[in-house]
């Protein structure tokens, strides 16, 4: 049994060491994950915190399971759109929150002023997808998250995901050209 399964388990039996060491190994990734989302940090913190009450106050009926990671990040989502919906005061369509994220490039690849044209080039590729491609296209290339993991998190079909990732690099081939495609397409697939 893996020692994260070992800390689930924990929560469940109201152990609230495990709850404390669940929430040490999650807090920077969940946060690091909302902040793409929003740049309002309060918000993203409410949100992780929010996460962890609801593990605790439902710990009872979570169920055995080796993907509780995803259920995690899962209900962190949720709880980032609901506040953020709070905040704005309106409805929204999830398709109207950002998502954005940076690329870091090797030095060993590109250097200096070539290195900034290719990045600029790729930043604004990446801008004209939709907020649920460029959240995708991080899930699958970034962090390496199946097409059924990336399902579980963002809600959707896992038909469904195959196609939007489908799209997002069909768009971003269609966007691009040159060595600032090349460049890309070889950071998404190492």
């Amino acid at each position: 049994m893996s020692g994260e399964q070992l800390l689930w388990d924990a929560v469940r039996n109201s152990d609230v060491k495990g709850l404390e060491a669940l929430y040490k190994k999650y807090n920077e990734a969940l946060y690091s994950y909302g902040k793409k989302f929003t740049g309002d940090t309060h918000l993203v913190e409410d949100a992780v915190q929010e996460t962890f009450i609801s593990i605790w106050k439902y710990r009872e009926r979570l169920s055995v399971t080796s993907m509780f990671n995803l259920y995690i990040f899962k209900s962190f989502r949720n709880h980032l759109f609901r506040l953020i919906k709070e905040q704005q005061n309106t409805s929204y369509q999830e398709d109207d929150l950002s998502f954005s994220f940076e690329l870091g490039f090797d030095a060993r690849f590109i250097e200096g002023e070539e290195a900034a044209i290719l990045s600029a080039q790729i930043r604004q590729a990446l801008s004209r997808l939709t907020s649920r491609q460029r959240e995708i296209i991080w899930f699958r290339f970034f962090e390496g998250r199946s097409f059924e993991e990336i399902a579980e998190i963002m809600d959707m079909q896992v038909r469904a995901t195959y196609k939007l990732s489908a799209r997002a690099l069909a768009s971003l081939k269609e966007i691009m050209e040159g060595p600032a495609l090349l460049l890309l397409l070889s950071f998404l697939r190492n």
